[in-house]
Parts: C-alpha cells; sequence; structure tokens
C-alpha cells in the first residue's frame, strides 16, 4: 500500500493507526546521511525478521524525502 499526501496531511498518523487496526508492527526507516544501501538492506531485514520471529504483519513507513537515488 502506498500513501500520497501532502506534507503535515497525516499520513504517518495513518500508517499507525492501519497498523494497529490490523495488529501488525508499524516500523519506520529513518535516514540520515551516511545512510548506505547496506543499512537499509539490514533494516529492511530487521523488519522481515520480525514476521517470522513474532509472527506478526509488518508495515514498513519510509518518507518521500528519505527516496534517494545511486543514479
Amino acid at each position: 500500500m502506498v500513501i500520497v499526501g501532502l506534507a503535515g496531511s497525516g499520513k504517518r498518523s495513518l500508517c499507525k493507526l492501519s497498523a494497529s487496526l490490523s495488529e501488525a508492527k508499524h516500523v519506520t526507516i529513518e535516514v540520515s546521511k551516511k545512510y548506505t544501501r547496506k543499512d537499509f538492506h539490514a533494516d529492511f531485514f530487521k523488519a522481515m525478521l520480525l514476521t517470522i520471529t513474532e509472527n506478526k504483519k509488518v508495515i514498513i513507513s519510509l518518507s518521500d524525502r528519505d527516496l534517494i537515488s545511486d543514479y
């Protein structure tokens, strides 16, 4: 699922609410200047590991400002 909207319109709150209603774990990936592709893979792996270890659904939240390109 992708949620699109203006900044400040409550997209993150909607993700948290939907995670709560569906009894899923909400995971936010925060990107910094020194964040690498390897860091993303590690964070994504940790989120996916929750589905195995806790047998839960996982909703991953990633902001549009955190999307970067290697090209």
